[in-house]
């Protein structure tokens, strides 16, 4: 509408130009026509005014629709969000709880499997005959052969009640401590328990390496070891790996007993922890005694220097409790030289306080990088121990192997264990003294700089 507007002046000037030589008669009927021309503009444009304002409301009311719709899908969209985290964390919950049962089924079912081995030795072959269609269905794996692996310890129990009684026997037995006591021992089949007569020592019973009857002391109760011994009801501990898993638990042993089974090459791998710990504290403690360096002390040490005042100066560089103060002392003591001459005797400073920065670090890096190769040899050994093994022996027992592999496997594991500390340790001082060395050329910079300026 401005834009028509803007013609109709320009043509109002036009025919004002043009009628302006002309008869006063033409120049009315001009004007006229002109205005009727504008009125007519006029009228549309105050029509489409009033369109645009009838028009307005409808268009707020449903642009506020709209925003009420937006707002309403962003909340409908957060909760679907919510809802969606809630879920996929539900779902990583309960995936773990799977895998824990199935970790637990697994072991379940190996203990069950170690069960029926050992109770299929110890039935009698009339009564193995009759329970053979059970032990088929136990091997079979899954829910039914879990049920029927139940069934043969329900078996089992019922067997060793229907007995009649537990068996007492008088005798002796290892304590914790190696000490043969004398005791009772209730026996029922392969399972049996001992009760000392002082009642110090009580637990199941197992074989010990010299072949004699070993307690595993507290895990069963004296009292109902007792009870059961005077053939009164109880409730007792049992091992349905019959002894295994306490030999497990024994096997895996503590540090000083895996350091025992590495063979000679875990005492070199153990110097170098020792040697990485001991130079990393030293280390620390050295960059411990560095202090940082502020710009006010690094301008008071130039503005004695300009002010001719040389004490001063060396006063200020020496309250500097870092290695760039040795570089600002160099540089007062040269500062009356030319600045090159400044800028070449602070650069000497600089390369004769490298080595202090970099002092215990190789040793870290010689730590680290050595001790899986000391692993790796102990591995190399190790398997040669165990070849030379198999060459005399063959494969048929597996404990004549596990000393060459035990060695060759914990080496390498006591090789890593040292070095990835000791890579660590390195990579963190190595960047505390890359720090140092930044604060040092910085200083040594702004020192000549200040030279420069006031001699410039």
């Amino acid at each position: 509408m401005s834009r028509t507007f803007t013609i109709l002046l320009w043509g109002i000037l036009l025919a004002v130009g043009n009628l302006s030589a002309q008869e006063p008669d033409a120049y009315k009927i001009a004007v006229e026509s002109i205005n009727k021309d504008l009125e007519a503009e006029l009228q549309k444009l105050a029509a489409l005014r009033k369109k645009i304002a009838s028009e307005k409301p409808e268009l707020a009311r449903r642009a506020g629709e709209s925003a009420l719709n937006l707002r309403q899908k962003k909340r409908q969209y957060e909760i679907a969000k919510a809802t969606q985290a809630s879920v996929d964390h539900d779902l990583e919950k309960r995936d773990s709880q799977l895998k824990l049962w199935r970790d637990e089924r697994i072991y379940l079912d190996g203990m069950l499997a170690e069960f029926r081995k050992n109770y299929r030795g110890f039935i009698p072959l009339p009564e193995l005959e009759a329970m053979e269609e059970v032990f088929r269905l136990a091997e079979k794996g899954g829910d039914e052969g879990s049920a029927a692996s139940f069934d043969l310890v329900e078996q089992m129990t019922r067997a060793v009640g229907e007995a009649g009684k537990i068996g007492v026997v008088k005798g002796s037995a290892l304590g914790e401590d190696g000490i043969m006591i004398d005791g009772k021992f209730a026996v029922a089949g392969p399972v049996s328990w001992f009760a000392a007569d002082d009642g110090s020592v009580s637990g199941m019973v197992r074989d010990s390496k010299s072949l004699q009857a070993a307690v595993v002391d507290g895990t069963s109760d004296f009292d109902a070891i007792s009870a059961l011994l005077e053939g009164t009801d109880t409730k007792m501990v049992f091992d349905p790996t019959l002894g295994n898993a306490v030999a497990m638990e024994e096997v895996e042993g503590d540090l000083f007993s895996y350091i025992k089974k590495g063979g000679i090459w875990v005492y070199p791998i153990m110097a170098m922890a020792l040697i990485a710990f001991l130079a990393a504290v030293m280390k620390w403690v050295q960059l411990l005694n560095v202090r940082p360096v502020r710009a006010s002390q690094i301008q008071s040490v130039i503005d004695a220097v300009n002010d001719k005042n040389t004490v001063g100066a060396n006063l200020a560089a020496a309250k500097i409790k870092h290695p760039a103060g040795a570089l600002l002392e160099r540089g007062v003591e040269v500062a009356e030289q030319p600045v090159d001459q400044v800028e070449e005797s602070i650069y000497e400073k600089f390369l004769e306080a490298q080595p202090g920065l970099q002092r215990w670090l190789p040793l870290i890096a010689i730590a680290s990088a050595t001790s899986p190769l000391l692993g790796l040899l102990g591995t190399v050994t190790g398997m040669i121990k165990t070849f030379n093994q198999i060459t005399i022996f063959g494969t048929g027992d597996a404990r004549s192997l596990s000393g060459g592999i035990s060695e060759a496997l914990i080496t390498t594991a006591f090789g890593l264990i040292v070095a990835i500390p000791a890579l660590i340790l390195h990579a963190l001082l190595s960047r505390k003294v890359q720090g140092i060395r930044s604060t040092m050329e910085m200083a040594s910079l702004a020192f000549i700089n200040g030279l420069k300026k006031n001699n410039g």
